[in-house]
Protein backbone atom coordinates (compact mmCIF):
# COMPACT_ATOMS: atom_id res chain seq x y z
CA UNK A 1 0.00 0.00 0.00
CA UNK A 2 1.31 3.50 -0.76
CA UNK A 3 2.55 5.41 2.25
CA UNK A 4 1.91 8.80 0.71
CA UNK A 5 -1.48 10.40 1.34
CA UNK A 6 -2.30 13.51 -0.69
CA UNK A 7 -3.04 16.62 1.31
CA UNK A 8 -5.69 19.10 0.32
CA UNK A 9 -7.05 16.89 -2.43
CA UNK A 10 -9.63 18.97 -4.30
CA UNK A 11 -10.26 17.10 -7.51
CA UNK A 12 -12.78 14.45 -8.47
CA UNK A 13 -15.48 12.53 -6.65
CA UNK A 14 -17.15 15.50 -5.00
CA UNK A 15 -19.85 16.33 -7.55
CA UNK A 16 -21.14 12.85 -8.22
CA UNK A 17 -24.52 11.84 -9.55
CA UNK A 18 -26.46 8.94 -8.08
CA UNK A 19 -27.82 6.53 -10.63
CA UNK A 20 -30.33 3.76 -10.07
CA UNK A 21 -29.39 0.17 -10.66
CA UNK A 22 -31.49 -1.97 -12.94
CA UNK A 23 -32.84 -3.99 -10.01
CA UNK A 24 -34.30 -0.88 -8.37
CA UNK A 25 -38.07 -0.56 -8.24
CA UNK A 26 -40.28 2.47 -7.72
CA UNK A 27 -43.23 0.42 -6.41
CA UNK A 28 -41.29 -2.07 -4.30
CA UNK A 29 -37.96 -1.83 -2.51
CA UNK A 30 -36.03 1.37 -2.54
CA UNK A 31 -33.55 1.67 -5.43
CA UNK A 32 -29.90 1.04 -4.62
CA UNK A 33 -27.81 4.17 -5.28
CA UNK A 34 -24.47 3.78 -7.01
CA UNK A 35 -21.98 6.63 -7.43
CA UNK A 36 -21.13 7.51 -11.04
CA UNK A 37 -17.73 8.97 -11.87
CA UNK A 38 -16.69 10.38 -15.22
CA UNK A 39 -12.93 10.94 -15.21
CA UNK A 40 -13.24 12.95 -18.42
CA UNK A 41 -14.88 15.74 -16.40
CA UNK A 42 -13.70 15.02 -12.83
CA UNK A 43 -10.17 13.56 -12.64
CA UNK A 44 -9.56 11.12 -9.79
CA UNK A 45 -7.41 12.59 -7.04
CA UNK A 46 -4.74 10.68 -5.14
CA UNK A 47 -2.25 7.94 -5.88
CA UNK A 48 -2.99 4.43 -7.20
CA UNK A 49 -1.93 1.18 -5.60
CA UNK A 50 -0.21 0.14 -8.82
CA UNK A 51 1.34 2.11 -11.67
CA UNK A 52 1.31 1.11 -15.32
CA UNK A 53 4.75 2.11 -16.62
CA UNK A 54 6.25 1.99 -20.09
CA UNK A 55 9.91 1.38 -19.31
CA UNK A 56 13.02 0.64 -21.40
CA UNK A 57 13.90 -2.93 -20.42
CA UNK A 58 17.29 -4.52 -21.07
CA UNK A 59 16.72 -7.92 -22.69
CA UNK A 60 20.39 -8.77 -23.16
CA UNK A 61 23.76 -7.06 -22.75
CA UNK A 62 27.47 -7.72 -23.11
CA UNK A 63 30.53 -5.62 -22.37
CA UNK A 64 34.18 -5.44 -23.43
CA UNK A 65 37.23 -3.44 -22.29
CA UNK A 66 39.59 -1.60 -24.64
CA UNK A 67 42.65 0.58 -24.06
CA UNK A 68 45.02 2.80 -26.08
CA UNK A 69 47.39 5.75 -25.67
CA UNK A 70 46.04 9.27 -26.29
CA UNK A 71 47.85 12.61 -26.63
CA UNK A 72 45.74 15.20 -24.86
CA UNK A 73 47.27 18.34 -26.42
CA UNK A 74 50.35 19.57 -28.26
CA UNK A 75 53.00 21.36 -26.14
CA UNK A 76 51.18 20.10 -23.09
CA UNK A 77 53.84 20.90 -20.48
CA UNK A 78 54.11 24.49 -21.71
CA UNK A 79 50.37 25.12 -21.91
CA UNK A 80 49.43 23.37 -18.64
CA UNK A 81 52.54 23.44 -16.43
CA UNK A 82 50.61 22.88 -13.17
CA UNK A 83 48.56 19.91 -14.36
CA UNK A 84 48.85 16.93 -12.00
CA UNK A 85 45.92 14.62 -12.86
CA UNK A 86 43.09 14.10 -15.33
CA UNK A 87 39.64 12.51 -15.63
CA UNK A 88 37.56 11.80 -18.72
CA UNK A 89 33.92 11.59 -19.76
CA UNK A 90 32.67 10.05 -23.00
CA UNK A 91 30.42 12.61 -24.70
CA UNK A 92 29.56 10.87 -27.95
CA UNK A 93 30.70 8.22 -30.42
CA UNK A 94 30.74 8.29 -34.22
CA UNK A 95 30.42 5.13 -36.30
CA UNK A 96 32.41 5.07 -39.52
CA UNK A 97 30.43 4.90 -42.77
CA UNK A 98 33.40 3.97 -44.97
CA UNK A 99 33.18 0.63 -46.77
CA UNK A 100 34.59 -2.12 -44.59
CA UNK A 101 34.67 0.11 -41.49
CA UNK A 102 30.98 0.51 -40.56
CA UNK A 103 29.44 -1.70 -37.85
CA UNK A 104 27.90 -4.89 -39.19
CA UNK A 105 24.62 -6.16 -37.70
CA UNK A 106 23.28 -9.42 -39.09
CA UNK A 107 20.78 -12.01 -37.85
CA UNK A 108 22.32 -15.37 -37.13
CA UNK A 109 21.23 -18.12 -39.53
CA UNK A 110 18.98 -20.66 -37.86
CA UNK A 111 18.77 -18.50 -34.73
CA UNK A 112 16.28 -15.75 -35.64
CA UNK A 113 16.17 -14.16 -32.16
CA UNK A 114 19.91 -13.46 -31.98
CA UNK A 115 22.14 -11.04 -33.88
CA UNK A 116 25.84 -10.90 -34.58
CA UNK A 117 27.32 -7.40 -34.14
CA UNK A 118 30.78 -6.51 -35.43
CA UNK A 119 32.23 -3.27 -34.02
CA UNK A 120 35.12 -1.41 -35.69
CA UNK A 121 36.41 2.13 -36.25
CA UNK A 122 34.72 3.82 -33.28
CA UNK A 123 35.59 7.51 -32.93
CA UNK A 124 35.00 8.42 -29.28
CA UNK A 125 34.79 12.09 -28.27
CA UNK A 126 35.96 12.80 -24.72
CA UNK A 127 35.78 15.72 -22.32
CA UNK A 128 39.07 15.51 -20.40
CA UNK A 129 39.32 17.56 -17.20
CA UNK A 130 42.75 18.66 -15.98
CA UNK A 131 43.44 19.27 -12.27
CA UNK A 132 46.32 20.82 -10.34
CA UNK A 133 47.74 19.48 -7.08
CA UNK A 134 44.85 21.04 -5.12
CA UNK A 135 42.24 19.34 -7.37
CA UNK A 136 41.24 22.63 -8.97
CA UNK A 137 40.06 22.39 -12.59
CA UNK A 138 42.53 23.95 -14.99
CA UNK A 139 40.77 23.17 -18.28
CA UNK A 140 38.30 20.89 -20.01
CA UNK A 141 39.82 19.57 -23.23
CA UNK A 142 37.84 18.10 -26.14
CA UNK A 143 39.77 15.01 -27.23
CA UNK A 144 38.89 12.44 -29.90
CA UNK A 145 40.37 8.99 -30.40
CA UNK A 146 39.64 6.04 -32.67
CA UNK A 147 39.26 2.62 -31.09
CA UNK A 148 39.17 -0.68 -32.99
CA UNK A 149 41.11 0.93 -35.90
CA UNK A 150 40.77 -0.49 -39.38
CA UNK A 151 43.85 -1.69 -41.21
CA UNK A 152 45.44 0.97 -43.42
CA UNK A 153 44.15 3.98 -41.41
CA UNK A 154 46.26 6.51 -39.49
CA UNK A 155 45.03 5.27 -36.11
CA UNK A 156 46.15 1.73 -36.93
CA UNK A 157 49.45 2.63 -35.22
CA UNK A 158 47.57 2.18 -31.94
CA UNK A 159 46.50 -1.32 -32.93
CA UNK A 160 47.10 -4.00 -30.32
CA UNK A 161 45.74 -7.49 -30.74
CA UNK A 162 44.97 -7.81 -27.02
CA UNK A 163 43.96 -4.30 -25.88
CA UNK A 164 42.81 -2.55 -29.07
CA UNK A 165 42.14 -4.96 -31.95
CA UNK A 166 40.79 -3.94 -35.35
CA UNK A 167 37.32 -5.35 -34.64
CA UNK A 168 35.29 -7.40 -32.17
CA UNK A 169 32.28 -9.63 -32.82
CA UNK A 170 29.51 -9.90 -30.24
CA UNK A 171 26.24 -11.84 -30.06
CA UNK A 172 23.05 -10.41 -28.58
CA UNK A 173 19.61 -11.82 -27.90
CA UNK A 174 17.20 -9.34 -29.57
CA UNK A 175 13.78 -11.02 -29.89
CA UNK A 176 11.96 -7.88 -31.09
CA UNK A 177 14.52 -6.94 -33.71
CA UNK A 178 16.77 -3.92 -34.24
CA UNK A 179 16.30 -0.30 -35.28
CA UNK A 180 16.88 1.03 -38.78
CA UNK A 181 17.91 4.35 -40.27
CA UNK A 182 15.11 6.20 -42.09
CA UNK A 183 13.07 3.03 -42.65
CA UNK A 184 15.99 1.52 -44.56
CA UNK A 185 15.75 -2.20 -43.85
CA UNK A 186 19.27 -2.66 -45.18
CA UNK A 187 20.77 -0.25 -42.64
CA UNK A 188 20.39 -1.43 -39.01
CA UNK A 189 21.83 1.06 -36.54
CA UNK A 190 23.20 1.23 -32.98
CA UNK A 191 21.92 4.02 -30.73
CA UNK A 192 24.58 5.61 -28.51
CA UNK A 193 23.42 6.71 -25.06
CA UNK A 194 25.78 9.48 -24.00
CA UNK A 195 25.82 13.04 -22.72
CA UNK A 196 25.35 15.08 -25.86
CA UNK A 197 22.16 16.80 -26.99
CA UNK A 198 20.00 14.38 -28.94
CA UNK A 199 21.97 11.32 -27.81
CA UNK A 200 21.15 10.91 -24.14
CA UNK A 201 18.18 8.50 -24.15
CA UNK A 202 17.79 4.79 -24.90
CA UNK A 203 15.91 3.67 -27.99
CA UNK A 204 14.26 0.49 -29.18
CA UNK A 205 16.81 -1.97 -30.48
CA UNK A 206 20.59 -2.00 -29.97
CA UNK A 207 22.12 0.60 -27.62
CA UNK A 208 25.71 1.40 -26.70
CA UNK A 209 27.03 2.96 -23.49
CA UNK A 210 30.72 3.88 -23.00
CA UNK A 211 32.46 4.50 -19.66
CA UNK A 212 36.07 5.80 -19.88
CA UNK A 213 38.83 5.84 -17.29
CA UNK A 214 42.24 7.53 -17.31
CA UNK A 215 44.56 4.66 -16.34
CA UNK A 216 47.80 6.66 -16.42
CA UNK A 217 48.73 10.29 -17.07
CA UNK A 218 52.11 11.89 -17.81
CA UNK A 219 52.02 15.67 -17.15
CA UNK A 220 55.36 16.17 -18.92
CA UNK A 221 54.16 14.85 -22.29
CA UNK A 222 50.37 14.99 -22.00
CA UNK A 223 50.14 11.29 -22.77
CA UNK A 224 47.35 9.26 -21.14
CA UNK A 225 46.36 5.63 -21.22
CA UNK A 226 42.59 5.76 -21.77
CA UNK A 227 40.61 2.66 -20.94
CA UNK A 228 37.07 2.11 -22.24
CA UNK A 229 34.27 -0.15 -21.10
CA UNK A 230 31.79 -0.60 -23.95
CA UNK A 231 28.35 -1.97 -23.14
CA UNK A 232 26.14 -3.22 -25.96
CA UNK A 233 22.49 -3.79 -24.94
CA UNK A 234 19.25 -4.84 -26.61
CA UNK A 235 16.53 -2.63 -25.14
CA UNK A 236 12.78 -2.60 -25.75
CA UNK A 237 10.01 -0.54 -24.18
CA UNK A 238 7.74 -2.84 -22.19
CA UNK A 239 4.67 -2.13 -20.07
CA UNK A 240 4.67 -3.24 -16.44
CA UNK A 241 2.29 -3.01 -13.49
CA UNK A 242 4.32 -2.18 -10.39
CA UNK A 243 3.58 -1.26 -6.75
CA UNK A 244 5.11 1.90 -5.37
CA UNK A 245 5.79 3.69 -2.11
CA UNK A 246 4.01 6.91 -2.94
CA UNK A 247 4.90 10.15 -4.65
CA UNK A 248 8.34 11.65 -4.15
CA UNK A 249 8.50 14.82 -2.07
CA UNK A 250 10.76 17.39 -3.74
CA UNK A 251 12.78 19.56 -1.32
CA UNK A 252 12.08 23.25 -1.83
CA UNK A 253 14.52 26.10 -1.53
CA UNK A 254 13.02 29.03 0.38
CA UNK A 255 13.51 32.74 -0.19
CA UNK A 256 13.39 35.28 2.64
CA UNK A 257 10.37 37.50 1.89
CA UNK A 258 11.21 41.19 1.69
CA UNK A 259 7.66 42.47 1.35
CA UNK A 260 4.13 41.35 2.03
CA UNK A 261 2.65 40.51 -1.35
CA UNK A 262 0.83 37.63 -3.02
CA UNK A 263 3.90 36.91 -5.15
CA UNK A 264 6.19 36.64 -2.13
CA UNK A 265 3.61 34.53 -0.32
CA UNK A 266 3.54 32.14 -3.28
CA UNK A 267 7.33 32.01 -3.65
CA UNK A 268 7.71 31.26 0.06
CA UNK A 269 4.90 28.68 0.04
CA UNK A 270 4.77 25.04 -0.97
CA UNK A 271 5.68 23.76 -4.41
CA UNK A 272 2.87 23.18 -6.88
CA UNK A 273 2.18 19.54 -7.66
CA UNK A 274 -0.62 18.03 -9.70
CA UNK A 275 -2.12 15.07 -7.88
CA UNK A 276 -4.36 13.70 -10.63
CA UNK A 277 -4.11 9.93 -10.41
CA UNK A 278 -3.42 7.80 -13.50
CA UNK A 279 -6.05 5.20 -14.32
CA UNK A 280 -5.50 1.70 -12.96
CA UNK A 281 -6.30 -0.23 -16.12
CA UNK A 282 -6.02 -3.69 -14.61
CA UNK A 283 -7.80 -5.48 -11.82
CA UNK A 284 -8.95 -4.99 -9.14
CA UNK A 285 -10.09 -1.45 -9.99
CA UNK A 286 -10.42 -1.48 -13.81
CA UNK A 287 -10.77 2.28 -13.83
CA UNK A 288 -10.84 2.47 -17.62
CA UNK A 289 -14.59 1.91 -17.18
CA UNK A 290 -14.83 5.36 -15.59
CA UNK A 291 -14.58 7.00 -19.03
CA UNK A 292 -18.35 6.78 -19.31
CA UNK A 293 -20.56 9.82 -19.38
CA UNK A 294 -22.71 9.94 -16.26
CA UNK A 295 -26.49 10.16 -16.59
CA UNK A 296 -28.43 12.58 -14.43
CA UNK A 297 -31.17 10.52 -12.80
CA UNK A 298 -32.65 13.23 -10.62
CA UNK A 299 -35.94 12.86 -12.55
CA UNK A 300 -36.55 9.37 -11.15
CA UNK A 301 -40.18 8.56 -10.31
CA UNK A 302 -39.26 7.48 -6.80
CA UNK A 303 -40.04 10.32 -4.36
CA UNK A 304 -37.44 11.18 -1.74
CA UNK A 305 -38.00 9.47 1.64
CA UNK A 306 -40.10 11.40 4.17
CA UNK A 307 -38.10 12.90 7.00
CA UNK A 308 -38.51 11.26 10.39
CA UNK A 309 -40.58 13.35 12.86
CA UNK A 310 -39.47 12.91 16.48
CA UNK A 311 -42.20 11.68 18.86
CA UNK A 312 -43.37 14.07 21.63
CA UNK A 313 -42.22 13.34 25.18
CA UNK A 314 -44.50 10.94 27.09
CA UNK A 315 -46.14 12.20 30.32
CA UNK A 316 -48.82 11.06 32.85
CA UNK A 317 -51.67 13.17 34.20
CA UNK A 318 -51.90 13.98 37.89
CA UNK A 319 -55.58 15.10 38.07
CA UNK A 320 -58.83 13.29 37.53
CA UNK A 321 -60.29 14.25 34.16
CA UNK A 322 -59.15 17.87 34.14
CA UNK A 323 -57.46 19.32 31.02
CA UNK A 324 -54.80 21.16 32.98
CA UNK A 325 -53.61 18.21 35.05
CA UNK A 326 -49.96 18.43 36.04
CA UNK A 327 -47.37 15.88 34.90
CA UNK A 328 -46.02 13.44 37.46
CA UNK A 329 -42.43 14.28 38.47
CA UNK A 330 -39.70 11.64 38.10
CA UNK A 331 -39.84 8.79 40.57
CA UNK A 332 -36.81 8.76 42.84
CA UNK A 333 -34.59 5.70 42.86
CA UNK A 334 -35.30 3.15 45.59
CA UNK A 335 -32.09 1.17 45.24
CA UNK A 336 -30.99 2.49 48.63
CA UNK A 337 -34.04 2.92 50.91
CA UNK A 338 -31.93 4.53 53.64
CA UNK A 339 -30.85 7.34 51.35
CA UNK A 340 -32.99 10.45 51.43
CA UNK A 341 -33.91 11.99 48.09
CA UNK A 342 -34.88 15.60 47.71
CA UNK A 343 -37.70 16.24 45.23
CA UNK A 344 -38.01 19.64 43.61
CA UNK A 345 -41.56 20.59 42.59
CA UNK A 346 -42.32 23.48 40.32
CA UNK A 347 -45.01 25.50 42.00
CA UNK A 348 -46.38 26.62 38.67
CA UNK A 349 -47.16 23.02 37.77
CA UNK A 350 -49.42 22.48 40.81
CA UNK A 351 -53.19 22.91 40.55
CA UNK A 352 -54.10 24.97 43.57
CA UNK A 353 -57.83 25.30 44.29
CA UNK A 354 -58.93 28.63 45.66
CA UNK A 355 -61.75 27.44 47.87
CA UNK A 356 -60.06 25.01 50.34
CA UNK A 357 -56.70 24.71 52.10
CA UNK A 358 -57.55 21.06 52.83
CA UNK A 359 -57.46 20.29 49.10
CA UNK A 360 -53.96 21.80 48.89
CA UNK A 361 -52.73 19.61 51.76
CA UNK A 362 -54.31 16.53 50.18
CA UNK A 363 -52.56 17.21 46.87
CA UNK A 364 -49.16 17.61 48.54
CA UNK A 365 -49.69 14.36 50.46
CA UNK A 366 -50.49 12.46 47.27
CA UNK A 367 -47.39 13.81 45.51
CA UNK A 368 -45.15 12.80 48.37
CA UNK A 369 -46.46 9.22 48.38
CA UNK A 370 -46.17 8.70 44.60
Amino acid sequence: MPKYKPKGCKCGRKDTVNVTLANGSCGGASPIPEPCFDVCTSPICGTPQYLTLLAPVVYDEIGINLCRQITLAADFATTYPTAESATAEAISVAFSTAPGEAPVITPINGRPNCYSVTLQSLTVNFAVKLYDCAKRILAVLPVSAVYLPASGTADYTYFDEDTNPSSVELELYAPYGVSYSAANAAGPVINYVGFSTGASAPAQGLNMIIIPKVLSFDPATGEASMGLTIYLKSIYYSQYLIPHNGRAVVPKGSLIPQEDSVCMEFVSGSLLDREIKPLELGPPKNEENLKNECEDSRGCCCPPPSPMVPAPPTGTTGGEGTGDSPQTPPTPSTDNPEHDVDIEIDAASLHVPNDSSASLLDTLARLGNS
